[in-house]
């Protein structure tokens, strides 16, 4: 991995963890689109390591409210057992989806945690205000008080929307790959009567619990790339625990306004890409986990991850564009793997038989439109971009 790629994956942990860490949510929204479009990684990767990054800084935040008392455990436990389900359903729901389908979705979801940043009545909560009724923090009571005792003031809350609520948290976080923490927090709040502090100690630890269940319905899905995701998450993980001490000083209701800014930006950017991809790949498909097959006119447009491997089973041979190091780590079985960026590339293409069947892949399905492109203005007249090698692997293309 390239030095500048691991110290922007550093940075972009540094950043999200510390929302994450001050604001008990909203940040880890961001991990999936900065994987996907300042990293390079597929959607459903994305998500999969986002699952990691978000579980991991969650999982160190909560240790600083634990400390100061502002962690309700029976709330969190119950809270992240009923998510479970959902969480477990989201992650097996997420390999079916388009990828540009997915992403459209991720930006509708951005400015709902936008929405919720900027709610007056949840703005009122992160500005510490009292309740009518409760004496002045410093005189005893309020949100002081319930800090330093890790108690809280209730409302009768009733079951059903509490299980309701419980399970689209773990839905969002198995589908997405987001922690869901700008949905939980306000549903504490707003739904069980917890103080902000408490309120974001606890759902830091619902967030940690529905990311290890979703990880775990995960497991033989799309690969990790471990390079980008452990750098970005030991980052978020040391700037969870720094959010906390630097939010306190901070105009939180401020913040929020400007992180709530922030997401709608990135949600437009998200959903003017995914919206061109979708119309330039004839409209998308709802069945697969990649880009859709391609328009007539754009051989270099990316198969679903179906289309490829029917393509493979048929005697198509598979040609690896990555590096021989990225081919080294793991390909398709019997694939061939020429370079698209090394030196021989042109020479390897000249071997090969122009009227054969070919599916190109490489890490996300960039590089291989470049080959494919490349291929059919030398003649090749049966080649197809079969996107990221993850999902074809999660698609059953045996590997090796």
């Amino acid at each position: 991995m390239l030095d500048a790629t691991l110290l922007e994956a550093v940075l972009l942990g540094l950043a999200i963890g510390a929302v994450l860490g001050g604001l008990g949510g909203g940040g880890a929204i961001l991990t999936v689109p900065a994987l996907v479009y300042l990293l390079d990684q597929p959607a459903a990767a994305a998500t999969t390591g986002s699952l990691v990054i978000v579980g991991a800084s969650a999982l160190t935040g909560v240790a600083s409210y634990v400390a100061s008392r502002q962690v309700q455990w029976r709330v969190g436990l119950t809270f992240g057992l009923i998510g479970l389900p959902g969480a477990w359903i989201g992650s097996r729901l997420n390999h079916t989806v388009d990828e540009n389908v997915l992403l459209l979705g991720f930006s509708a979801l951005m400015v709902l945690a936008a929405a919720a940043m900027i709610s007056d009545r949840v703005g009122g909560r992160r500005r510490g205000a009292p309740e009518p009724s409760a004496p002045r923090p410093g005189d005893g009571g309020g949100v002081a008080t319930l800090a330093r005792t890790g108690q809280s003031t209730r409302t009768s809350a009733s079951p059903l929307a509490v299980g309701a609520t419980a399970l689209g948290v773990g839905l969002l976080t198995g589908f997405f790959g987001v922690g869901g923490g700008f949905v939980i927090v306000p549903a504490l709040v707003l739904v069980l009567g917890l103080e902000l502090p408490i309120a974001v100690g606890t759902s830091l630890m619902i967030v940690a619990i529905n990311s290890g269940t979703s990880l775990v319905s995960r497991i033989g899905g799309p690969a990790i790339d471990w390079q980008v995701v452990v750098p970005f998450a030991l980052a978020a993980m040391v700037a969870s625990v720094l959010g906390k001490q630097v939010a306190s000083r901070l105009p939180a209701r401020q913040l929020a306004l400007g992180f709530a800014a922030l997401l709608v930006a990135v949600a437009g950017y998200t959903a003017w890409q995914s919206v061109d991809a979708l119309t330039a790949d004839g409209g998308g498909s709802s069945t697969s986990s990649a880009v859709s097959a391609p328009a007539a006119a754009d051989p270099t447009a990316i198969v679903a991850p179906a289309e490829a491997a029917a393509t493979l089973d048929a005697g198509a041979v598979a040609i690896d564009v990555r590096t021989p190091e990225e081919y080294a780590a793991g390909h398709l079985a019997g694939a061939v793997n020429l370079d698209v960026s090394g030196p021989g590339f042109e020479a390897g293409l000249a071997r090969l038989d122009r009227e054969a069947s070919y599916v190109v892949y490489c890490a996300s399905g960039n590089r291989a439109g470049g080959a494919v492109a490349r291929m059919v203005e030398l003649g090749f007249t049966d080649v197809v971009n079969g996107g990221g090698f993850v999902d074809l692997a999660a698609a059953g293309v045996p590997t090796a």
